[in-house]
């Protein structure tokens, strides 16, 4: 059921309030922590690349794509220069993690869709 008054909340906002969230749920053990630890990280990227003042219902499905291919064309810190040997080139982000991104991201939309926070789920009008 839909909340009768849509709040307007910024990203930041939306992402704090998530990640309590998320992290309370370890406590029940619906989630083990470092589920929720890459679930924060990945909520705190989608902060960075939108804009933490940007209001979280402004964001359209074209917003999410070009959010979408930002985090995939961000370097994976994880893998640093000249550690694969070969010397090949520095990447973006690895299929994995752009899956991981998008279910993290996917999944704050949904819960944001039945909180009131946005009126669409912006992952709907996702192409990418």
């Amino acid at each position: 059921m839909r909340p009768a008054e849509l709040d307007r909340v910024t990203v930041a906002e939306a992402a704090d309030r998530y990640v309590e969230l998320v992290r309370a749920r370890t406590v029940t053990g619906a989630l083990s922590p470092s589920t929720a630890e890459v679930y924060a990280r990945d909520v705190a990227t989608l902060v960075e690349l939108a804009g933490e003042s940007t209001v979280l219902d402004d964001l359209t499905g074209a917003d999410v794509d070009a959010i979408l291919l930002a985090f995939a064309r961000r370097p994976d810190g994880r893998r640093a220069a000249g550690s694969r040997g070969q010397g090949e080139k520095q990447g973006g982000q690895s299929p994995a993690s752009q899956a991981r991104f998008r279910r993290s991201i996917s999944a704050l939309f949904k819960h944001a869709a039945l909180a009131g926070w946005v009126q669409l789920n912006p992952m709907t009008g996702s192409a990418v």
